[in-house]
């Protein structure tokens, strides 16, 4: 997920992105497909949106050379292989930086490019589980996550790093090798864990605990609200409405099980009542608080159109914006996902490309 979600995003803000694929093409073509109009699966469209695909077998000499030709006029090059592999294809870093010096090369992978796990393969729920991040219910045991933060935050760490060595690039001439490991991001998923973990041997297996203030609460209608009352103005604006004045030191004082009891408190006190009970009495006190949504509710939200998150293609389908908002230069992104080999011809008929 990780290498193509940085080039979309990258090719959502104007850049050309040419997605090399096998003759076989991505395995993600085959993924489930929600609308009949597809050329792809979900993911494979969300992902490769407004990329240029050009079919390649880098087995093969012929193939090897005209991808070399690609990446003598390319600025950027983003692989995502197993360590080992590109240079068994004959597009590594060194002989692509000898085709190329100014090219910002970057190898996304589970591990990283050295190290005792350098050649394991790695899937988010597993790399989360390494870094010590795996989300865990009040008893201690694994969940399986919802989102995949080791990816998404590579992504984004990947698009931060090829930021700044283009900018190195455009004032040395002399491009990088970018080595980003989705373990190194996840490890960096959890500052303000870090000090306690590093000084204590053994850190708790049950859920991390945060302010009370903060957190989930279930309604009388079995819904969810979560509560924003973080500042000490709307934390004892909160408790003083709810009888609970007595408890704002525990509130205002160190995360953790310390606040159970102000948990029990606000746990029993939003039983009492519904979701939009609790959400207009909230408004009316100017006191954070939204409801737990779902994702396809959360896409319905007004404020998610109000942010214009969701564009329409030429068939009146819905698709997400990017969410990187530039005022002078909005993304423009292109809905299309590319057919395989749909730029072949193309893509190697321009330039340098050898045939």
């Amino acid at each position: 997920m990780a290498g193509p979600l940085v080039s979309s995003i990258m090719a959502d803000h104007g850049a050309d992105v040419v997605k090399i694929e096998p003759p076989e093409g991505d395995p993600t073509r085959k993924g489930r497909r929600t609308r009949l109009q597809q050329p792809a699966g979900d993911s494979f469209c969300v992902l490769n949106r407004g990329k240029r695909s050009v079919v390649l077998d880098l087995k093969q000499s012929v193939d090897r050379a005209r991808a070399h030709a690609l990446i003598h006029d390319a600025d950027v090059l983003i692989e995502s292989f197993s360590p080992g592999v590109t240079a068994r294809l004959g597009i590594d870093a060194p002989t692509a930086h000898a085709l190329n010096p100014r090219l910002v090369y970057c190898s996304i992978s589970a591990f990283g490019q050295n190290g005792p796990l350098r050649d394991a393969a790695g899937h988010d729920p597993a790399v989360q589980a390494l870094a010590g991040i795996l989300s865990r219910d009040q008893g201690g045991a694994p969940i399986v996550p919802a989102v995949s933060v080791a990816s998404w935050g590579s992504a984004l760490a990947a698009l931060a790093g090829v930021t700044m060595a283009l900018f190195s690039a455009r004032e040395t001439g002399r491009g990088d090798h970018l080595d980003l490991s989705m373990h190194d991001v996840a490890l960096s998923a959890r500052p303000g864990a870090i000090f306690d973990a590093l000084e204590h041997d053994v850190a708790s297996l049950e859920a991390p605990c945060g302010h009370a203030i903060l957190e989930p609460y279930e309604t009388a209608d079995g819904r969810w609200l979560c509560v924003g009352a973080g500042e000490p103005r709307f934390a004892r604006a909160l408790l003083d409405a709810l009888g609970g004045l007595d408890l704002i030191d525990m509130a205002l004082g160190l995360p953790g099980a310390v606040q159970d009891p102000l948990r029990g408190f606000l746990a029993s006190a939003f039983l009492q009542k519904t979701l939009d009970t609790w959400l207009a009495w909230m408004s009316a006190r100017a006191i954070s608080c939204v409801p737990v949504l779902d994702y396809a509710q959360a896409l319905k939200h007004p404020h998610t159109s109000a942010r214009e998150m969701l564009i329409a293609d030429s068939l009146g389908e819905h698709h997400l914006n990017t969410p990187i908002r530039f005022v002078y230069e909005p993304g423009r992104p292109n809905l299309h996902a590319p057919e395989l080999g749909e730029h072949t011809d193309a893509v190697l008929s321009a330039g340098r490309v050898a045939h």
